[in-house]
C-alpha cells in the first residue's frame, strides 16, 4: 500500500522483526528503509520485543532498550522515544524510571481496557513510577490496536475518551494486528472518506511521536505506581520451567559480565557473544512466551533456546581456564560480604568472600554458630542455629518457627507453616492466562505423611517431609538450615499431573499488617492484605520477584523464591503460587517433574533495616565457584571502582559498551535517600550516565567519594581511564 502511494503511517514495534527481515529478506529490508527515511514507515517501541514487564528483571528491561535502540540507530539512524506495549499483561511501577533512564519519554498501551473489575479512569495521563519518574501515557479510547476504521469505531473512540476537557486528541490504531497483516486498502479508503465528515471527529493523519508532542498537556491527571492489570494473573505462574530458566540466565549473565569487567582471564567473552546471549534471553521475554501463554511448540522452542544458552555459557566459562595451571575461585559480583555453605571433596564447608571480588574461597574453619537437629521428648523434631529454631511434629507439620534474638514466635498456635494447598483452577476466559477470584473458595489442604532426618553437619542440617498430593502427584520437601543463616530453606520436589489445578504453599504468620511488600524490578511495591474496595479485592493474585514480606514496625517475616512470581497476602498469611495446569493453548503445560526452592526469613526491626533484599539475592544467586588461570588470580584482581555501602544493591558490573571502561549499575531498594561511599582507583574518572550509556548524557562526577541516591533510584556509573566528552 505504501508503494501504491496511500497516505498513512505504518508502525512496527518489535526490533527483532526488523533483524529477521534484514537476515532473511534483505531486498525487502532495503525497500522498507526507504519508507522509514520518508517517514511513512515508523519504527516504534525501541525494545527488542514487546516484552512482559511483570517477570523480567530490571537489568533485562534495560537491555531490551540497549540492544533495541542500538539496532534502530545503526540501521535506520533513528531513536524511538515511545514504548509501545499494547498487549502486555500489566506494567511494573519501575517502568517509568527505566524508560526515562533509556531516553524514552512516551508510553502507549490499551490493555487495561480489558480490566474485569474496575474501569481505569484515564486515556491520557502522566504516569509516575515508584521513584517519581514521569512519562506521558496514552491508552487509545477505542480500546483496541486493530480498528477497521468504521464509523462505529471512530464514534466509539471519541465518546469513550475519559479525559475530555483535559485533552481532546486521541489516537486510533487501525489494521490487522495480533497476528499481523496491517491495514487493507478498504481501511485506507474509509480513512480518506471519513476524515472530514459532519458529525464525526476530525481525523488527522500523523505519526505517533508527533501525536504525543502536540497533545494538550496542561490539565492532565497523574497516576502513581504500577498499572495493575485485572486479568491474566495466571501468567505469573504458568509454564514454570520458562520462568526458572529466565531467572537462572539473568543471574548467569551477572557473573559472566562481572568476570569480563574485572578481566579475570585472557579468553574473555567478546561483546558479540555477550550480546547474542542477552538477545536469547530478551526474545523469550516476549509477552506470550515467558508468561506461558503460547502453544506447546513455542514452549519447546524456548526450552531449546535456554539449552543453547547453557551450552554457550558453559563453553565461555570453560574457555577462561588455563590449559595447565588453574586455581579455584568464588565469584561475588555484589557489594556486600557473603558467606555460604558449599560442597567440596572433603565434605560441606562454610566459605566467605569479600564484596565485588573474584578470589580463592576463604574457609571459615571455626564455626561459632553451628546448625543442629535433635528430637524432643514429645517426639517432635527441632532444627536450630543461633537465629532460628524450627519445630516439626511427628507427622512433619511445621508447628513453630522461633526467631531467637527477638524471642518472637512466627507461626500462630494451631496453624502450620509450609502448608501445601490446591485449588480448582477453571477460569472464565483464557485458560493459560487467567485465574479467577472464585478459585480461592476451593482450597484443599495436603497433610505431610512422614519426616526423616537426612543431614546432620555442623554447618548444615536437613529433614525430608513427604506429601501425598493424591491424584495430582507426589511431593517431597527438604527443609534445610545452615550455620549462621537467618532464613530457613525449602526444596520442594514434585511430580505434577494435575489438570485445572493450582498448587500453592501457605505461611500463616503472627504478624498484623494492612499492606504487604513485594519486590519488583530494582525496588518494591506495597499492596493491601484486605479486600476493602473493589480495587483491593482485584489484587487477590499479584506478581513479585525474589521476595514478599509482611511486617510490623519492629518485626516482620519475608518469603524468598528462586523461580516464582505469583504471590498473595491476606490478613496474616503469605502464599506463594507454585504450579498451574492449564490445558489451552498448551494441553500439557507444567505436567511433569519440578524442583521449587523457597525460604522463610524472620527478622527484628523494620523492613529497611532487615537486609531482606541482600538475603534474597544470596538465596537466589549462590556464589559461583570456577577455575581461573593461577597467573591471573595471583595478580589480585580488582575493579577500578568499588561501592562501599550496603544501603544500595549493585545489580550489574559490566564492560562499557564503547570499551575501555567499567559500568556499575546500582539501586536503592527500600525507598530511602542514602549517601553511598564510592572509591575510584587512581588514574580513573567516574561519570554518571543513562542506562543505555549515551555518550551525550555523561556527567563528570566530582564525588568527594560520596554519591547521593534517591528512593528507588537506579544509578548507572561509568568508570574510565579516559576523559569522555
Amino acid at each position: 500500500l505504501l508503494e501504491q502511494g496511500h497516505n498513512f503511517k505504518f508502525t512496527c514495534s518489535q526490533v527483532v522483526q526488523y533483524a529477521w527481515l534484514k537476515e532473511h529478506y534483505p531486498e525487502l529490508f532495503e525497500k522498507m528503509k526507504r519508507h522509514i527515511k520518508k517517514g511513512n514507515f515508523v519504527p516504534v517501541g525501541g525494545s527488542w520485543v514487546e516484552m512482559d514487564t511483570n517477570v523480567p528483571s530490571s537489568e533485562s528491561m534495560i537491555r531490551q532498550f540497549l540492544y533495541g535502540q542500538k539496532f534502530y540507530r545503526e540501521e535506520f539512524g533513528v531513536f524511538s522515544n515511545i514504548l509501545w506495549l499494547p498487549d502486555t499483561f500489566g506494567y511494573s511501577g519501575q517502568l517509568p524510571q527505566i524508560m526515562q533512564q533509556c531516553g524514552v519519554e512516551f508510553f502507549l498501551s490499551q490493555k487495561l481496557s480489558w480490566n474485569l473489575t474496575n474501569t481505569f479512569p484515564h486515556n491520557t495521563f502522566y504516569w509516575k513510577g515508584i521513584d517519581g519518574s514521569c512519562v506521558l501515557a496514552h491508552f487509545p479510547p477505542g480500546d483496541t490496536y486493530e480498528s477497521n476504521v468504521t464509523v462505529k469505531d471512530i464514534l466509539k473512540s471519541a465518546r469513550n475518551n475519559k479525559d475530555q476537557g483535559r485533552t481532546h486528541d486521541h489516537m486510533l490504531l487501525f489494521g490487522y494486528g495480533d497476528g499481523g497483516g496491517g491495514p487493507t486498502s478498504d481501511m485506507v479508503e474509509r480513512l480518506d472518506r471519513l476524515q472530514n465528515v459532519k458529525g464525526l471527529p476530525r481525523i488527522v493523519r500523523t505519526g505517533p511521536t508527533e501525536f504525543f508532542e502536540t497533545l494538550e498537556k496542561g490539565l492532565l491527571c497523574e497516576w502513581w505506581g504500577e498499572l495493575y492489570f485485572e486479568m491474566h494473573r495466571g501468567t505469573y505462574t504458568t509454564h514454570a520451567k520458562l520462568k526458572e530458566s529466565n531467572r537462572r540466565c539473568e543471574f548467569q549473565m551477572t557473573d559472566l559480565e562481572f568476570l569480563s569487567a574485572i578481566a579475570a582471564a585472557d579468553k574473555l567473552p567478546t561483546a558479540s557473544e555477550v550480546e547474542q546471549l542477552w538477545k536469547l534471553i530478551l526474545f523469550n521475554q516476549f509477552h506470550d512466551i515467558l508468561p506461558g501463554s503460547s502453544i506447546e511448540q513455542v514452549f519447546k522452542d524456548a526450552v531449546h533456546d535456554y539449552d543453547n544458552f547453557a551450552k554457550e555459557y558453559t563453553m565461555i566459562m570453560d574457555r577462561m581456564r588455563d590449559a595447565d595451571d588453574n586455581t579455584p575461585v568464588v565469584v561475588n559480583p555484589y557489594n556486600w560480604k557473603r558467606a555460604q555453605v558449599i560442597e567440596t571433596d572433603k565434605g560441606l564447608r562454610l566459605i566467605e568472600a569479600q564484596p565485588m571480588s573474584v578470589t580463592p574461597p576463604k574457609q571459615i574453619d571455626v564455626v561459632p554458630d553451628k546448625a543442629g537437629i535433635f528430637k524432643l521428648d514429645n517426639g517432635n523434631t527441632c532444627m536450630c542455629n543461633s537465629i532460628i529454631k524450627c519445630v516439626f511434629d511427628a507427622q512433619g507439620r511445621m508447628i513453630s518457627l522461633l526467631h531467637k534474638p527477638s524471642k518472637r514466635e512466627c507461626i500462630p498456635a494451631g496453624s502450620y507453616g509450609n502448608t501445601l494447598v490446591i485449588h480448582d483452577d477453571i477460569p472464565l476466559f483464557w485458560d493459560a492466562w487467567d485465574v479467577m477470584e472464585y478459585h480461592l473458595q476451593t482450597r484443599e489442604v495436603f497433610e505431610p505423611r512422614d519426616l526423616h532426618v537426612i543431614l546432620e553437619d555442623p554447618v548444615r542440617c536437613a529433614v525430608r517431609v513427604g506429601v501425598d498430593l493424591g491424584q495430582w502427584g507426589n511431593a517431597n520437601v527438604e527443609v534445610v538450615l545452615d550455620a549462621g543463616c537467618p532464613y530457613l530453606k525449602f526444596k520442594l520436589e514434585v511430580s505434577w499431573s494435575g489438570k485445572h489445578k493450582f498448587l500453592k504453599v501457605e505461611f500463616p504468620l503472627t504478624v498484623t499488617a494492612m499492606e504487604a511488600e513485594y519486590e519488583i524490578q530494582s525496588g518494591l511495591v506495597k499492596r493491601p492484605t484486605h479486600f476493602n474496595t473493589s480495587w483491593d479485592s482485584a489484587r487477590f493474585e499479584v506478581s513479585g520477584h525474589k521476595w514478599a514480606h509482611l511486617g510490623e514496625p519492629n518485626f516482620g517475616v519475608g518469603v524468598f523464591t528462586k523461580s516464582k512470581y505469583g504471590y498473595s497476602a491476606s490478613s496474616n498469611k503469605i502464599t506463594i503460587s507454585l504450579l498451574r495446569s492449564s490445558t489451552a493453548p498448551d494441553a500439557n503445560a507444567d505436567i511433569g517433574d519440578h524442583v521449587i526452592e523457597y525460604a522463610l526469613f524472620p527478622h527484628v526491626g523494620a523492613l529497611y533495616t532487615s537486609a531482606i533484599a541482600r538475603h534474597a539475592f544470596d538465596f537466589n544467586h549462590s556464589m559461583t565457584t570456577i577455575l581461573l588461570p593461577t597467573s591471573r588470580v595471583d595478580e589480585n584482581l580488582e575493579l577500578p571502582v568499588v561501592i562501599d555501602s550496603t544501603d544500595v544493591i549493585v545489580q550489574s558490573v559490566k564492560p562499557s559498551e564503547e570499551g575501555g571502561g567499567v559500568v556499575v549499575r546500582l539501586y536503592e531498594p527500600y525507598g530511602s535517600t542514602v549517601a553511598v561511599p564510592v572509591n575510584v582507583k587512581d588514574g580513573f574518572k567516574l561519570y554518571r550516565t543513562n542506562a543505555v550509556e549515551d555518550v551525550n548524557k555523561m556527567e563528570n562526577l566530582e564525588l568527594e567519594n560520596v554519591l547521593k541516591v534517591k528512593p528507588f533510584e537506579i544509578v548507572t556509573l561509568l568508570c574510565s581511564p579516559h576523559m569522555i566528552g
